[in-house]
């Protein structure tokens, strides 16, 4: 009853949540028919990943604030996670393949989004897909498409980061790959999206809202052979990011 409250009180989220789900729709259907008339490529890969991001920020009101990314090519993203309005961005200004969790895969269009954007839905119970999806983010980062991860593992209000994952670094040292700090900073604090809170009932609280300001910054790449030391490094730059973007 709680939810339909909501959705009841919040029109403007509630078109909104329409206007996304049809846009994934459309997207994801263009980016198929692509895939099997034209074959895979990195071409398709940045349409379909940039129009879906970018159509979602402009539907949902979400102005963003960013600087330029440092280079192109061969190197991971990471950045620090507040939502999973942070696909939305990250898609949107740096189209990517994604690494996310085999659970969204239940949710509309995204096992066929995966495909068309070369994304790689991982199962973290299975040592398998473990290995499976390191040798995926390799792959994909030799063949000149990029890859974002988030480090943290899961969402985090702030005002900084959680701790990291050890294996995310692991790829990138043992394969000699270039990491990119980002640094994600909503101006509301209540726009993260953590803890038991539901998908929907968030949806219809925060972007039943005109505007969503959003700050992100890309670091300096960052290349080092040891795991640990390029994770503490990623860490430091995207912190000391957000203590710049907060202290505006």
């Amino acid at each position: 009853m709680k939810i339909v409250r909501i959705i009841l009180f919040s029109p403007l989220a509630f078109i909104r949540l329409l206007l996304v789900l049809f846009m994934s729709a459309y997207v994801t259907i263009i980016g198929w028919f692509w895939l099997k008339t034209l074959g895979f490529s990195r071409r398709m890969q940045q349409w379909v990943a940039g129009t879906w991001g970018r159509s979602i920020l402009f539907v949902c009101g979400i102005k963003v604030d960013k600087n330029e990314i440092p280079q192109s090519g061969n190197y991971i993203l990471m950045p620090n996670h507040r939502s999973y309005i942070d696909i939305f961005i990250v898609a949107a200004m740096t189209p990517a393949a994604m690494v996310g969790k085999a659970e969204i895969a239940k949710w509309p269009f995204v096992a066929l989004g995966a495909r068309v954007t070369n994304s790689i839905l991982v199962d973290r119970k299975n040592q398998k897909s473990l290995l499976l999806t390191m040798k995926k983010i390799k792959e994909s980062v030799d063949s000149g498409i990029p890859v974002i991860l988030f480090p943290e593992g899961t969402t985090y209000k702030g005002p900084l980061t959680k701790k990291f994952k050890n294996g995310s670094f692991k790829i990138a040292a043992d394969g000699n790959i270039p990491v990119i700090p980002m640094a994600i900073d909503f101006k509301d604090v209540n726009d993260a999206w953590i803890d038991k809170d539901t998908f929907v009932g968030h949806f219809f609280r925060q972007l039943g809202k005109p505007i969503t300001h959003v700050t992100i910054r890309y670091g300096e790449p960052i290349l080092d052979d040891d795991h640990k030391q390029l994770q503490e490094k990623t860490k430091e730059q995207i912190e000391s990011m957000l203590k710049a973007i907060q202290s505006v």
